[in-house]
Protein backbone atom coordinates (compact mmCIF):
# COMPACT_ATOMS: atom_id res chain seq x y z
CA UNK A 1 0.00 0.00 0.00
CA UNK A 2 0.97 3.45 -0.41
CA UNK A 3 0.79 6.69 1.16
CA UNK A 4 -0.72 9.73 -0.34
CA UNK A 5 2.20 11.67 0.75
CA UNK A 6 4.68 8.67 -0.96
CA UNK A 7 1.96 8.71 -4.41
CA UNK A 8 2.08 12.77 -4.66
CA UNK A 9 5.92 13.34 -4.50
CA UNK A 10 6.73 10.00 -6.77
CA UNK A 11 3.70 11.61 -9.52
CA UNK A 12 5.36 15.11 -9.28
CA UNK A 13 8.66 13.42 -9.81
CA UNK A 14 7.87 11.70 -12.88
CA UNK A 15 5.96 14.36 -13.72
CA UNK A 16 8.62 16.82 -13.90
CA UNK A 17 8.90 20.45 -15.79
CA UNK A 18 10.50 19.36 -19.36
CA UNK A 19 10.44 20.96 -23.26
CA UNK A 20 10.07 17.49 -24.30
CA UNK A 21 8.00 15.24 -24.39
CA UNK A 22 5.67 17.94 -22.47
CA UNK A 23 5.83 20.95 -24.49
CA UNK A 24 6.32 19.68 -28.34
CA UNK A 25 4.64 15.92 -28.22
CA UNK A 26 1.95 16.92 -25.99
CA UNK A 27 0.37 19.45 -28.34
CA UNK A 28 1.03 18.22 -31.26
CA UNK A 29 -0.91 14.63 -30.74
CA UNK A 30 -3.52 16.28 -29.24
CA UNK A 31 -4.15 18.45 -32.31
CA UNK A 32 -3.66 15.13 -34.42
CA UNK A 33 -6.41 13.57 -32.82
CA UNK A 34 -8.34 16.13 -32.93
CA UNK A 35 -8.11 16.20 -36.74
CA UNK A 36 -8.32 12.19 -37.12
CA UNK A 37 -11.20 12.29 -35.11
CA UNK A 38 -13.27 15.51 -37.17
CA UNK A 39 -12.02 13.67 -40.54
CA UNK A 40 -13.64 10.32 -39.17
CA UNK A 41 -16.93 11.90 -38.88
CA UNK A 42 -16.90 12.81 -42.83
CA UNK A 43 -15.22 9.67 -44.27
CA UNK A 44 -18.46 7.60 -42.88
CA UNK A 45 -21.92 7.88 -44.26
CA UNK A 46 -24.48 9.03 -42.08
CA UNK A 47 -26.40 5.58 -42.44
CA UNK A 48 -22.41 3.92 -41.05
CA UNK A 49 -22.43 6.62 -38.05
CA UNK A 50 -25.69 5.96 -36.72
CA UNK A 51 -25.09 2.32 -36.31
CA UNK A 52 -21.03 2.31 -35.49
CA UNK A 53 -20.42 6.03 -34.27
CA UNK A 54 -18.56 4.88 -30.81
CA UNK A 55 -16.28 2.25 -32.39
CA UNK A 56 -15.67 4.48 -34.91
CA UNK A 57 -15.10 8.09 -33.64
CA UNK A 58 -13.05 6.16 -30.45
CA UNK A 59 -12.06 3.26 -31.13
CA UNK A 60 -9.57 4.12 -34.57
CA UNK A 61 -8.37 7.30 -32.59
CA UNK A 62 -7.52 5.01 -29.28
CA UNK A 63 -5.58 3.01 -31.61
CA UNK A 64 -3.61 5.90 -32.63
CA UNK A 65 -2.96 7.42 -29.42
CA UNK A 66 -1.98 4.35 -27.34
CA UNK A 67 0.32 3.71 -29.89
CA UNK A 68 1.28 7.51 -29.41
CA UNK A 69 1.68 6.69 -25.28
CA UNK A 70 3.61 3.79 -25.91
CA UNK A 71 6.03 5.70 -28.24
CA UNK A 72 6.60 8.16 -25.41
CA UNK A 73 7.02 5.92 -22.82
CA UNK A 74 9.49 4.02 -24.85
CA UNK A 75 11.25 7.26 -25.63
CA UNK A 76 11.06 8.77 -22.53
CA UNK A 77 11.49 6.32 -19.88
CA UNK A 78 10.66 8.18 -16.63
CA UNK A 79 7.12 8.86 -18.39
CA UNK A 80 4.65 6.95 -15.99
CA UNK A 81 1.80 5.53 -17.77
CA UNK A 82 0.29 3.44 -14.99
CA UNK A 83 0.93 5.49 -12.08
CA UNK A 84 0.52 4.41 -8.78
CA UNK A 85 -2.97 4.39 -6.47
CA UNK A 86 -4.37 2.01 -4.04
CA UNK A 87 -8.19 0.88 -3.02
CA UNK A 88 -8.97 4.35 -0.68
CA UNK A 89 -7.26 6.44 -3.49
CA UNK A 90 -9.76 4.90 -5.88
CA UNK A 91 -12.86 4.92 -3.63
CA UNK A 92 -12.38 8.55 -2.95
CA UNK A 93 -12.53 9.25 -7.09
CA UNK A 94 -15.81 6.96 -7.53
CA UNK A 95 -17.35 9.06 -4.45
CA UNK A 96 -16.11 12.36 -6.06
CA UNK A 97 -17.68 11.49 -9.35
CA UNK A 98 -20.71 10.04 -8.35
CA UNK A 99 -21.58 12.90 -5.76
CA UNK A 100 -20.98 15.67 -8.61
CA UNK A 101 -23.22 13.36 -10.68
CA UNK A 102 -26.35 13.31 -7.99
CA UNK A 103 -25.50 17.55 -7.59
CA UNK A 104 -25.72 17.89 -11.14
CA UNK A 105 -28.99 15.77 -11.29
CA UNK A 106 -30.35 17.51 -7.87
CA UNK A 107 -29.98 20.93 -9.99
CA UNK A 108 -31.53 19.92 -12.89
CA UNK A 109 -34.61 18.87 -11.08
CA UNK A 110 -34.55 21.82 -9.26
CA UNK A 111 -34.62 24.04 -12.22
CA UNK A 112 -37.23 21.84 -14.08
CA UNK A 113 -34.44 21.63 -17.69
CA UNK A 114 -35.36 18.11 -18.55
CA UNK A 115 -32.88 15.63 -20.09
CA UNK A 116 -30.36 16.39 -22.58
CA UNK A 117 -31.42 15.49 -25.70
CA UNK A 118 -28.61 14.01 -26.99
CA UNK A 119 -28.97 11.22 -24.03
CA UNK A 120 -33.13 10.72 -25.39
CA UNK A 121 -31.77 9.73 -28.89
CA UNK A 122 -29.55 7.68 -27.36
CA UNK A 123 -29.64 4.42 -29.65
CA UNK A 124 -32.35 5.62 -31.73
CA UNK A 125 -32.01 3.94 -35.66
CA UNK A 126 -30.06 0.95 -33.83
CA UNK A 127 -30.48 -2.49 -33.70
CA UNK A 128 -30.63 -4.40 -30.64
CA UNK A 129 -27.15 -5.85 -31.39
CA UNK A 130 -25.67 -2.29 -32.27
CA UNK A 131 -27.42 -0.66 -29.35
CA UNK A 132 -25.21 -3.02 -26.80
CA UNK A 133 -21.95 -3.06 -28.76
CA UNK A 134 -22.70 1.41 -28.37
CA UNK A 135 -22.98 1.20 -24.53
CA UNK A 136 -19.94 -1.68 -24.31
CA UNK A 137 -18.09 0.56 -26.45
CA UNK A 138 -19.06 3.88 -25.00
CA UNK A 139 -17.76 2.15 -21.01
CA UNK A 140 -14.45 1.70 -22.36
CA UNK A 141 -13.27 3.74 -25.76
CA UNK A 142 -14.13 7.15 -24.64
CA UNK A 143 -12.47 6.92 -21.22
CA UNK A 144 -9.05 5.49 -23.07
CA UNK A 145 -9.50 7.75 -26.00
CA UNK A 146 -10.20 11.16 -23.51
CA UNK A 147 -7.73 10.52 -20.65
CA UNK A 148 -5.07 9.69 -23.48
CA UNK A 149 -5.81 12.93 -25.14
CA UNK A 150 -7.22 15.17 -22.12
CA UNK A 151 -5.09 14.22 -19.04
CA UNK A 152 -1.84 12.96 -20.90
CA UNK A 153 -0.63 14.90 -24.06
CA UNK A 154 -2.86 18.00 -23.39
CA UNK A 155 -2.12 17.88 -19.76
CA UNK A 156 1.55 17.74 -20.10
CA UNK A 157 1.51 20.80 -22.70
CA UNK A 158 1.65 22.96 -19.32
CA UNK A 159 4.57 20.82 -17.35
CA UNK A 160 4.65 21.68 -13.85
CA UNK A 161 6.97 20.95 -11.12
CA UNK A 162 5.07 23.90 -8.98
CA UNK A 163 1.48 24.43 -7.71
CA UNK A 164 0.50 27.44 -8.97
CA UNK A 165 1.60 25.25 -12.56
CA UNK A 166 -0.06 22.40 -11.56
CA UNK A 167 -3.34 24.54 -10.71
CA UNK A 168 -3.30 26.06 -14.46
CA UNK A 169 -2.60 22.50 -16.37
CA UNK A 170 -5.43 20.92 -14.15
CA UNK A 171 -8.21 23.80 -15.09
CA UNK A 172 -6.54 24.44 -18.56
CA UNK A 173 -7.17 20.93 -19.52
CA UNK A 174 -10.32 20.80 -17.76
CA UNK A 175 -11.89 23.91 -19.58
CA UNK A 176 -10.74 21.83 -23.03
CA UNK A 177 -12.48 18.87 -21.67
CA UNK A 178 -15.55 21.09 -21.54
CA UNK A 179 -15.51 23.23 -24.83
CA UNK A 180 -14.95 19.54 -26.50
CA UNK A 181 -18.53 18.59 -25.25
CA UNK A 182 -19.94 21.83 -26.00
CA UNK A 183 -21.51 20.67 -29.72
CA UNK A 184 -22.83 17.27 -27.76
CA UNK A 185 -24.97 18.64 -24.94
CA UNK A 186 -26.92 22.06 -24.63
CA UNK A 187 -27.78 22.96 -21.05
CA UNK A 188 -25.28 24.54 -18.94
CA UNK A 189 -25.84 22.08 -15.69
CA UNK A 190 -23.90 19.33 -18.12
CA UNK A 191 -21.08 21.53 -19.49
CA UNK A 192 -20.85 22.28 -15.35
CA UNK A 193 -20.74 19.07 -14.86
CA UNK A 194 -18.09 18.15 -18.22
CA UNK A 195 -15.54 20.93 -16.38
CA UNK A 196 -15.54 19.47 -12.61
CA UNK A 197 -15.33 15.69 -14.14
CA UNK A 198 -12.69 17.43 -15.96
CA UNK A 199 -11.01 18.51 -12.79
CA UNK A 200 -11.11 15.36 -11.13
CA UNK A 201 -9.38 13.23 -13.36
CA UNK A 202 -6.79 15.73 -13.88
CA UNK A 203 -6.07 15.14 -10.25
CA UNK A 204 -6.26 11.91 -10.61
CA UNK A 205 -3.77 11.81 -13.03
CA UNK A 206 -1.49 14.25 -11.25
CA UNK A 207 -1.67 12.62 -7.80
CA UNK A 208 -1.27 9.13 -9.13
CA UNK A 209 1.25 10.03 -12.19
CA UNK A 210 -0.62 7.43 -14.68
CA UNK A 211 -3.48 7.48 -16.63
CA UNK A 212 -5.31 4.59 -15.37
CA UNK A 213 -6.66 5.49 -12.29
CA UNK A 214 -8.58 8.73 -13.93
CA UNK A 215 -9.45 5.92 -16.93
CA UNK A 216 -11.10 4.35 -14.43
CA UNK A 217 -13.11 7.03 -12.93
CA UNK A 218 -14.20 7.91 -16.53
CA UNK A 219 -15.85 4.66 -16.70
CA UNK A 220 -17.44 5.11 -13.65
CA UNK A 221 -18.90 8.28 -14.84
CA UNK A 222 -20.13 7.16 -18.12
CA UNK A 223 -21.68 4.33 -16.09
CA UNK A 224 -23.54 6.83 -14.06
CA UNK A 225 -24.60 8.98 -16.53
CA UNK A 226 -26.41 5.92 -18.65
CA UNK A 227 -27.89 4.74 -15.45
CA UNK A 228 -29.30 8.51 -14.38
CA UNK A 229 -30.28 8.92 -17.95
CA UNK A 230 -32.12 5.35 -18.17
CA UNK A 231 -33.69 6.04 -14.39
CA UNK A 232 -34.79 9.62 -15.93
CA UNK A 233 -36.45 8.24 -19.10
CA UNK A 234 -38.62 5.48 -16.96
CA UNK A 235 -39.95 8.27 -14.64
CA UNK A 236 -40.52 10.76 -17.80
CA UNK A 237 -42.59 7.29 -19.52
CA UNK A 238 -44.55 6.85 -16.19
CA UNK A 239 -45.26 10.88 -16.09
CA UNK A 240 -43.14 11.65 -13.08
Amino acid sequence: MYSSKSLTMEAKASYASRILPGLILGPAIFFAYRAFTDYLKHAFDLVTLIAFAVPILYGLPALFLIAAVLLQHRLWPGFELVGRFNAKLLGLGVVAVVFTYFIEIAVVLHLGLGREFQMSMLGLGQTPVQYWLMIGSILVLPPIVEELAYRTFLLQALPFNKHWAVAAATLFSAGCFMWAHFDVYQLWTTHALMFALGVIFAVGRVITGGVVYSMILHSVAVACALILDYAGGVLSWNGW
